[in-house]
């Protein structure tokens, strides 16, 4: 009989010291807080109608059900790495009761979700597809038949949407024939096998749907774009409250530009603006202060970043002038952004 394995996660939160065991429960916290906004508003909007024409019938007169719904129809959700898209897609899913226990497959719910694969052909992308749903794949199979097997693979689970996150590994730098052949692929699997599509990336995956005028109008667009000085509110009110959830004060003056400089340093994206305000409360948390400050967001970009103080967006005079970088973006030098009435007076 062979031995549980140890679970190395457990042993180590046990070996924590207490102190250590209330900031990781913190942080846990609010990493499943979410901020709703009018984008996520759109989104549903645009998720329920794809719902809605999952479950039409194709013949009235008879009873719905699998064999007898429409072709599938499909949703391009697009925007800059770190914008936020896939927290707000597994928000969405997470709080529809039909789509409860999606994360597993092997549960009832009618929705497959996979992450493309970087890089990612075709084929790596339709192995991912039956591996996920649990198809014992023993040979080498061309792409053509992967996705014949995709189709029936997903009817057979009742697995009527497909989720594909990080779509854009498919098809960057990728010759335009082939890109067409991903194209029909994914044509074949609304038409044929009435697969309803979901597909999130970055915005080249405009260009890529427009390739194919059947693809592009069979698929709704839902743009997540980058943060602009008229939502520095937005950005105001998600501090406060993941702030307000660590049970901690904050400090800042008119000058310090706190919000404008957070939306700066990440890259505009709302995403990465509430990763760096939850790494900055865990900062504050491990040093044992009670009150957050433009001091503790700086400390967590330098060690993320390398950079020197003439560098960090949290400390320069001119920071609106830094080029903030990640591994594949980087927001452009801007002037100031505008301050708001909002973010002014806060303390």
């Amino acid at each position: 009989m062979m031995n549980k394995p140890i679970d190395a996660v457990a042993r180590l939160r046990e070996a924590l010291p207490p102190e250590f065991s209330a900031q990781y429960n913190t942080i846990e916290s609010l990493r499943t807080k979410f901020i709703r906004t009018d984008r996520e508003t759109v989104l549903a909007q645009e998720m329920n109608l794809l719902v809605n024409n999952a479950v039409q019938c194709r013949d009235p007169d008879l009873p719905p059900s699998l064999d007898n719904r429409v072709e599938g129809r499909g949703l391009a959700l697009f925007g800059p790495t770190g914008v936020g898209k896939t927290t707000s897609l597994k928000d969405y899913f997470k709080n529809h009761a039909v789509f409860a226990g999606y994360r597993d497959p092997a549960s009832p719910s009618p929705l497959l979700w996979i992450s493309a694969p970087s890089p990612c052909t075709l084929i790596q992308l339709g192995r991912r597809i039956l591996i996920k749903s649990g198809y014992p794949l023993e040979r080498e199979l061309p792409a053509h038949r992967l996705f014949e097997l995709v189709g029936q693979r997903l009817n057979a689970m009742g697995k009527i949407v497909l989720c594909i996150e990080e779509f854009q590994h498919v098809v960057h730098n990728v010759p335009i024939k082939d890109q067409e052949t991903v194209a029909d692929t994914l044509k074949n699997l609304m038409e044929i096998e009435r697969i309803t599509l979901i597909l999130s990336g970055v915005e080249t995956l405009v260009p890529f749907l427009a390739l194919d005028p059947q693809l592009d109008r069979r698929m709704s667009k839902v743009p997540f774009p980058r943060l602009t000085p008229q939502d520095l509110d937005l950005v105001a009110d998600m501090v406060h409250a993941y702030v307000e959830e660590a049970d901690l004060q904050i400090a800042y003056s008119d000058n310090d530009a706190l919000f404008a400089r957070l939306t700066h340093a990440s890259l505009h994206a709302l995403g990465l603006s509430i990763e760096n305000t939850i790494a900055a409360i865990a900062f504050c948390k491990q040093k044992g202060d009670a009150t957050l400050t433009k001091d503790h967001f700086a400390s967590v970009y330098a060690a993320k970043t390398g950079k020197a103080a003439p560098e960090n967006p949290f400390l320069a005079d001119r920071w609106h002038e830094i080029v903030c970088k990640t591994a594949v973006n980087e927001a452009e030098p801007a002037g100031p952004p505008l301050a708001t009435e909002r973010g002014k007076d806060r303390r």
